[in-house]
């Protein structure tokens, strides 16, 4: 049992202005959760059936998964979290919430941004880097938006209990803070090559772990005290898991360059912290077992508590697989697969998710007095859970079948994993992809019963039940912030300054002769087309020093970069690795990549890459240009 007992106090006189910003969130992050799942099913689709709108610009793929995914990082989770925090805030620490018109300006600047950001992706305005894709001034307006939010929580939090602020607003409040930092990070100008690769990675972790984990476990713990009351957590469990989920994650953000053109250390890094990630998943989930000793008669009862559980079993798997694809023998084998596609699923689509479903179930209830009934409950729960554990399993599944078949080819000599030896790895993939495509349907139909359950909550008399007090650990908030800084200023340093200024390396011979485009306009424009069209979701442009790469060419290396204006490495090989595309037979030519790139299907049957007939005839011949002239 806790020793120091953290109270929630339902504020007498609260805002109405408050309850209607919290409402408005819930209902704007299910709009993006539709949304998100809406461009995600399209993306699956794609790749199911390819010929699917094929050459309709807005639906390429390297448009509407980047758009997908991004609704629901942005959107989806960030609007939810952000509201559940301003309504769940003010009654952990026993006071209303702090300008509530800045919080209201907070929503309208993320939400905007998030919205703006999606369209522009949409419309081919991607500017490059995984969860960097969004134009400056959408940064700008995130920014703007993610620091009146913590500045709101932060003052809320002062004004309350501030020297005994309980467990789940330590995870609100620093979340906030870490997100702000976060999309700072991400947001600085300059970095190219390697550097913005490290600098992606670093800030996909940092989103990931410091704000969504670290938000969605703060959630977890506020419904799971509202719903238990007298909770029993664990006061050291409690602090060793709240410190070690924020020390360990972001350290991880390496884990995406295993055998990688970055230096060995970079990639030794994330295994060390990946073992440590699990274990800090691990102290929070048996803080949760210890508390729901002998009480799952009340997580029967309540569908909130229910989406908290299989959240943590969504959690644990996602750093689980994230950890097992760190290992150098894994990583050999699922690099550049579906495995990685495995793990944000299990936190996007399933851990993360679920909590945020768990914390606008219960805090829509209480702000309209009614509850989730027996079967509106099921009707969420259910889809949901089946639904993102059919989509993980198929998409870790996936991973390991490619990687074996592309293990296959070299070691029996039957293929190579280039021009139509890729087809060998690509065509058994269909069926899982399928399944893949059946569980985001499944979500869909969560998604649409949530959405329209939490319509009829949002309609009706304001009230709000008086919150019974419930025992947590706490701390002052002063010791919380400085530790939150602390925490991300060293992760900062440590797992993006330093990497990225140790990646930051001399040209080399590859790079001045075919990276180096400042006398050649036309491939310059390919490149540009190249990232806007989000050519860098499915081909790498790094070859490996591993066996699955033989026949790709020389291994790459930092200098090989340091002419691309951002990181064009890559992560996926939906398609065939293009570092040397110019050195391939008959496939290398201009004119070949130019007719590929107009109808992909015409000499590979079992391509789904889309067509880019919709691109102009400049356009065109330029990011022919490009690739052709990468050797």
């Amino acid at each position: 049992m806790a020793s120091e007992a953290g109270t929630t106090s339902e504020p007498r006189g609260s805002s109405k202005l408050t309850g209607a910003t919290t409402r408005l969130a819930f209902l704007i992050a299910a709009l993006f959760f539709v949304v998100g799942l809406t461009l995600l099913g399209l993306a699956a689709a794609r790749l199911v059936g390819p010929e699917l709108l094929d050459g309709e610009a807005m639906f390429a793929y390297g448009r509407v998964y980047p758009a997908g995914v991004d609704a629901l990082l942005f959107g989806w989770l960030t609007v939810a979290f952000l509201g559940y925090a301003f309504h769940a805030v003010p009654r952990l620490v026993g006071a209303s919430l702090a300008f509530p018109r800045f919080a209201l300006a907070a929503l309208g600047l993320v939400a905007g941004g998030a919205g703006a950001g999606v369209a522009l992706l949409l419309l081919g305005e991607n500017v490059g880097g995984r969860f960097l894709e969004f134009p400056w001034f959408v940064d700008a307006a995130l920014i703007a938006g993610y620091a009146l939010a913590a500045g709101v929580l932060v003052v809320t939090a002062r004004r309350g209990r501030r020297d005994r602020l309980p467990l789940p607003a330590w995870y609100l409040v620093a979340g906030s803070v870490w997100l702000l930092f976060a999309m700072v990070c991400g947001a600085i100008p300059g970095l190219g090559g390697l550097s913005a690769e490290i600098q992606s990675a670093f800030t996909g972790a940092a989103l990931f772990g410091m704000w969504a984990a670290a938000a969605g476990v703060g959630v977890a713990y506020a419904v799971a005290g509202r719903t238990l009351g007298e909770s029993g957590f664990n006061e050291r469990l409690g602090r060793i898991g709240f410190w070690s989920l924020a020390l360990t994650w972001v350290w991880t953000a390496g884990r995406v360059l295993q055998y990688g053109p970055t230096k060995d250390w970079i990639e030794t890094v994330p295994v060390v912290f990946g073992a440590a990630l699990v274990v800090a998943v691990l102290a929070i989930v048996a803080d949760f077992a210890g508390a729901l000793r002998g009480r799952w008669d009340a997580v029967k009862a309540s569908p909130p508590l229910q989406m908290v559980v299989a959240g943590f079993g969504f959690l644990l798997m996602a750093v689980s697989a994230a950890f097992v694809g760190t290992l150098r023998s894994v990583s050999a084998v699922v690099q550049f697969t579906a495995w990685e596609s495995g793990v944000e699923a299990a936190g996007l689509l399933g851990g993360f998710s679920l909590f945020a479903l768990a914390g606008i179930a219960q805090a829509a209830a209480t702000l309209r007095e009614r509850k989730w009934g027996k079967w509106s409950g099921r009707a969420l729960v259910w889809p949901m859970v089946v639904g993102a554990g059919t989509a993980v399993v198929s998409r870790l599944l996936a991973g390991v079948q490619q990687g074996m078949a592309w293990l296959a080819g070299v070691q029996t000599g039957a293929y190579e994993n280039a021009n139509e030896g890729f087809g060998e790895s690509l065509e058994p993939l269909r069926g899982l992809d399928f399944t893949y495509l059946i569980g985001l349907g499944l979500i869909g139909l969560g998604a649409l019963a949530f959405l329209c359950r939490l319509l009829t909550l949002s309609f009706g008399s304001s009230g709000g039940e008086p919150a019974a007090p419930i025992a947590f650990v706490t701390q002052p908030l002063r010791s919380l912030l400085r530790g939150a800084i602390a925490v991300f200023a060293l992760a900062a340093i440590g797992a993006f300054a330093f990497p990225a200024i140790d990646s930051n390396v001399a040209a080399s011979a590859l790079a001045e002769s075919t990276r180096n485009f400042a006398a050649n306009p036309v491939a310059e424009l390919g490149r540009e087309v190249y990232v806007r069209e989000g050519c860098w979701y499915c081909h790498t442009q790094q070859v490996r020093q591993v066996r699955t790469d033989l026949g790709l060419g020389p291994v790459s290396r930092p200098g090989d970069y340091a002419y691309d204006p951002v990181g064009l490495a890559g992560a996926r090989r939906i398609g065939p690795d293009l570092t040397h595309q110019a050195s391939r037979a008959d496939t290398g030519s201009a004119a070949w990549v130019r007719a590929h790139l107009a109808d992909p299907r015409a000499d590979h049957d079992w391509s789904v890459m889309p067509s880019f007939r919709y691109l102009s005839e400049e356009e065109l011949t330029a990011l022919s240009v490009y690739v052709s002239g990468l050797e």
